[in-house]
């Protein structure tokens, strides 16, 4: 059977399973059976996809109608321009905390020589390890209240070469950890509790602590404001990924005489979920 033919017929399938971007997913899932640049079954559609890997397809599709991230499926995701391991024990990386790292990154290179930066609620590490691959100066720390995913985080950093700049800490607060920080980063967990149940079957695939924010969604996100200026040197910078409207309402109740430069950024969608405040 050629590839053009397989993903014909799989994006079907995947449809009326109600998967959404049925073809991108179909594609990236017979690459991964194949061993096979994606953008390569695009271009040959007559390219013959062996019994074996014919196999290996039919197993992450079933996966993929039974509502399984496609990044645990093929057991990676890309993040910027790292590429993490990525299963069970972790959220998957989204477009927007992609985002996130950068802002943190441009923070950072205002400061300039050795620099250090908690990533709190790590999961994968991604964006602590993107960071310490961006700045060779980096000193990182991976705050993370779940053993496995912090194990991820670990996998990740060495399969990065990057662990003799990490250190890892198992803990739900900053009182873990002393500091002082340039930058502290988090994607907290923000969806409100009673939201949780009617989200989409691929999310609730993923780990419940890394999603749970509380009655309102902030939980975690208002423990950050309280205990990040003690760990900040000053000048040092907060910046958390939050829910739409939500990083506007914390900022409000962040004293302006703790804080300086509080503001709040959109993502590429329009939405105002990052903040961003400087610790006097």
């Amino acid at each position: 059977m050629t590839a053009g033919k397989i993903l014909t017929e799989a994006a079907g399938r995947l449809a009326k399973a109600g998967v959404d971007e049925p073809a991108p997913n179909a594609q990236w899932l017979l690459a991964g059976a194949m061993g096979v640049e994606r953008l390569r079954l695009l271009a040959e559609p007559d390219l013959p996809v062996p019994p074996e890997a014919l196999a290996r397809f039919e197993a992450f599709l079933r996966l993929k109608e039974e509502g399984q991230p496609l990044a645990y499926i093929l057991g990676w995701q890309d993040f910027r321009d790292i590429r993490l391991k990525v299963d069970g024990r972790v959220l998957v990386p989204r477009p927007e905390t992609e985002e996130l790292a950068g802002f943190a990154a441009d923070f950072l290179r205002g400061r300039g020589g050795e620099v250090s930066a908690l990533d709190y609620g790590a999961g994968s590490g991604a964006i602590g390890l993107w960071l310490a691959h961006e700045f060779p100066a980096l000193k990182l720390t991976s705050l993370e209240v779940s053993p496995e995913a912090l194990a991820c985080a670990r996998e990740n950093a060495a399969e990065l070469g990057l662990s003799s700049r990490c250190s890892f800490v198992e803990a739900s607060t900053l009182d873990a950890v002393e500091g002082p920080f340039d930058i502290i980063v988090s994607n907290p967990p923000y969806i409100p509790t009673e939201v949780i149940p009617g989200l989409a079957p691929e999310v609730l695939s993923e780990p419940h602590v890394a999603l749970d924010g509380g009655e309102d969604g902030l939980d975690v996100a208002r423990m950050l404001a309280r205990l990040a200026p003690s760990r900040l040197k000053a000048g040092g910078a907060l910046l958390m990924e939050l829910g739409g409207g939500q990083a506007a309402a914390l900022l409000e109740a962040m004293s302006g005489e703790v804080w300086t430069g509080k503001r709040t950024f959109s993502d590429l969608n329009g939405i105002y979920r990052f903040l961003f405040a400087v610790k006097r």
